[in-house]
């Protein structure tokens, strides 16, 4: 691409994609960042430097970082006997990104639900930008303008009031957080402290979705997640992500992507 091209472009990217600890990690930027960062927590726990405190990073919460933040990340044992943490990240600069920074107040700490369109194209960013030879650089800045006006649509300050109903938001939390174990009905509602009738009603109200479909959205999105960036083999992705048997697995994917398991795989490789 020539020096013209660059200077068209609105944004950049240094840095895109997802990363999978399972044992302790530090990263450390105190004197401040020279871009902006977004980190989205996609599984487990972390802990990030959030208003000069270290929080606790759960599954939904994205980080948000401009030029100059102080930034510090850890990724260490939580209430378990062993690390884990997935997460979603991007490092990117550029006027476009300045404007659109400017345009309203940024907190550091956000909510996103795991389902929303900017997860699918923050995967998007990353297919783009690992593409084998020279990835698209022009196609990378509408992805990346497309990934920050979406997130402004879904994305909501964790510490302001939110008009999704809290009881429909902890179910949504306790689904994402639990995809890959063998919950019930019973399980979700109990998390928000409501019958199951009820729960059922609030969610679907909420969401216009099921409990049960967007269980099972959660852990195809994990399960492609596995299948493009984790050397699992199928049979081990499936039990990982909660389906328990990979003839399952197989029905439930080829019928929502009209494709096999490993034809997906092989696409995305």
């Amino acid at each position: 691409m020539d020096t013209t091209s660059q200077s068209q472009q609105g944004t950049r990217v240094i840095r895109v994609g997802y990363a999978e600890h399972e044992a302790p990690y530090r990263q450390q930027e105190r004197a401040g960042l020279g871009c902006y960062l977004f980190r989205l927590q996609i599984d487990g726990h972390a802990r990030a430097l959030v208003d000069n405190q270290m929080m606790h990073v759960k599954s939904g919460d994205l980080l948000l970082f401009g030029p100059g933040q102080a930034y510090e990340l850890q990724i260490d044992r939580f209430q378990e006997d062993f690390v884990h943490s997935i997460d979603l990240y991007l490092m990117c600069q550029g006027p476009w990104l300045d404007e659109w920074w400017q345009k309203r107040r940024r907190p550091t700490h956000a909510r996103l639900s795991l389902h929303e369109h900017c997860v699918h194209l923050w995967r998007q960013l990353i297919e783009e930008y690992r593409r084998p030879g020279t990835p698209n650089m022009e196609l990378c800045d509408y992805l990346l303008r497309a990934l920050c006006l979406t997130i402004d649509r879904h994305a909501h300050d964790a510490n302001s009031h939110s008009t999704v109903p809290l009881a429909a938001d902890r179910m949504r939390w306790f689904i994402e957080r639990h995809a890959p174990d063998d919950i019930t009905l019973k399980d979700v509602a109990d998390a928000a402290g409501l019958s199951i009738s009820r729960a059922v009603h609030i969610f679907k109200e909420t969401y216009q979705q099921t409990i049960v479909q967007y269980l099972l959205e959660v852990r195809l999105q994990m399960a492609c997640d596995r299948m493009r960036f984790s050397t699992f083999n199928l049979e081990q992705i499936a039990d990982s992500c909660g389906f328990r048997s990979y003839s399952y697995f197989y029905r439930v994917f080829r019928s929502r992507y009209g494709i096999s398991p490993r034809a997906f795989r092989q696409r995305a490789q």
